[in-house]
This record gives C-alpha cells, sequence and structure tokens, in this order.
C-alpha cells in the first residue's frame, strides 16, 4: 500500500509566519554572537539555509514538488532559487538553529533568560503552525510527494555519512542532543499542521484522489516522517560544521 504526504498550506499565511520565524531565528543568532560571543548560531543558521536550499531544490528538480511549485508571501510570488534561498531560511534556518539552541540549554545547569527565550520561541512555534493550520482548511491541495519512495536511500547515506564525521571528530554526544533538539522542533511545527488537516498522510481513492490513511497508519507514518525524513535527515546541518572545527562545545556543566 502507498502512502503520499499531502499539504495545503502553502499559500495559507505558512511562509507569512516562516517570515516572522526566519527573522526572529536571525536576531537570536546575533544575540548569541554580540551578546556572548558566540559564533555557533550564526554558523549553524548558514548551514541550515544552505543545505535547506540545496534540498528544496533537489525535490523540485525531481519532481517532487510539481511542475508548477511554488510559494507566496503577502502576495508576492516566488518561484526557482528565489523560493528555494527563502525556504533555506524559513525553514533550515531556524530548524537549526533552534536544535542547536537546546544542545545548549541541555548543557547548561539551572535556568537562564537563554532557556526562557527557548521556551518562549517553542510556543510562538506551536501558535503560529496552528494559525496556519486553522486558516488552510479547505484549501485546495498545494503539494503531494510519495512516501518510502528512493530517497529513502540517500536519507540513510547522509545519516550514515553525519553519524561517521561526528565520531571521527568526537561528536557523537553533541550530534544525538541535536537529534532531539531537531526532533522537538519538528514535533512543534508540524503536528499542529496534522492535527488541523493541513498536512497529512493520504492513499490514493478509486477516482485518483487523496483521502486521508486511517488513523494508525497516519500516526505511524507521520512518526517515521518526523523522526527519519526530517529529524534523522537534518544531521548533516550540523554534522559538516562540526566536522569542519565551526562548532565548539564543551562537557556539560
Amino acid at each position: 500500500m502507498r502512502y503520499w504526504m499531502v499539504r495545503n498550506f502553502d499559500h495559507s499565511g505558512y511562509y507569512e509566519t516562516r517570515l516572522l520565524l526566519a527573522l526572529l531565528a536571525i536576531g537570536v543568532a546575533l544575540y548569541f554572537l554580540i551578546a556572548r560571543r558566540d559564533s555557533r548560531f550564526v554558523v549553524i543558521l548558514l548551514s541550515g539555509v544552505f543545505f535547506q536550499a540545496l534540498l528544496d531544490y533537489r525535490l523540485q528538480a525531481g519532481g517532487l514538488r510539481g511542475a508548477a511549485y511554488g510559494l507566496s508571501i503577502f502576495g508576492l510570488g516566488l518561484r526557482g532559487w528565489a523560493a528555494f534561498t527563502f525556504q533555506g531560511f524559513a525553514e533550515g534556518g531556524i530548524l537549526a538553529l533552534m536544535s542547536l539552541w537546546f544542545v545548549d540549554i541541555a548543557t547548561r545547569s539551572g535556568a537562564d533568560a537563554s532557556r526562557n527565550g527557548y521556551l518562549a520561541v517553542c510556543a510562538l512555534i506551536v501558535v503560529v503552525a496552528l494559525v496556519v493550520g486553522i486558516v488552510s482548511r479547505g484549501a485546495a491541495i498545494t503539494s503531494v510527494r510519495p512516501m518510502f519512495g528512493r530517497g529513502v536511500v540517500n536519507l540513510a547515506m547522509i545519516v550514515g555519512i553525519s553519524v561517521m564525521l561526528c565520531a571521527l571528530t568526537g561528536g557523537l554526544r553533541w550530534l544525538g542532543l541535536y537529534f532531539a533538539g531537531c526532533f522537538i522542533y519538528v514535533v512543534l511545527t508540524f503536528e499542529p499542521l496534522q492535527l488541523t488537516g493541513a498536512r497529512y498522510i493520504a492513499l490514493r481513492d478509486s477516482a485518483g484522489g487523496y483521502v486521508a490513511a486511517p488513523l494508525v497508519p497516519q500516526v505511524a507514518v507521520m512518526l517515521y516522517s518526523n523522526l527519519f525524513e526530517v529529524a534523522a535527515g537534518k544531521l548533516h546541518y550540523f554534522a559538516v560544521p562540526f566536522a569542519l572545527r565551526l562548532l565548539k562545545f564543551h562537557a556539560p556543566e
């Protein structure tokens, strides 16, 4: 039985909220750079932007986004590299930064302003995701891609290479924490969309349309997507700059 990832939120306020989060991510990275002289957040932000833009280009080039795929921000349509670059900031940058932020607070003792800021941004992510999900109810499908396709091999290679890079450079602990932080971000970002029906696992019906899968495969396949396709599939956002010695960590306090 073949499953599909379906979404209908691309033109329903999603990228306006992503712009807000992208600007917030840039602000957080600059705060750590200026106030704490910590350049890791700028590095991970740029890594997320680059690799996410490259991923979206590959999805488009491979026909997994649809021939006429594009996005809209306040009525302004973006296509091609303009769309890929924006998605790099709006999706990859915030994902990588929030994941690294989790690593940072997980290795600090006691609560501080950074931890409170992280929790506040997590709450904002949930709120904007719910808003998008509610606004996009009843909207036409904007993106469909098959699950468990040829990309599984590529994802397995990404995970294997990322683990190998961090194993060779002493970063497995940090990679594990990064993965945990990434999974938290993914759940906060995408589960409100699934609960509101804006992003869901579907089956093809007899007429060739898409219908939501039953509850058990809906939950199981989405969990697979969140854990493997997204969280594990983004490990190289961390592993590459870590292997290049652009990210340095100290033992937990």
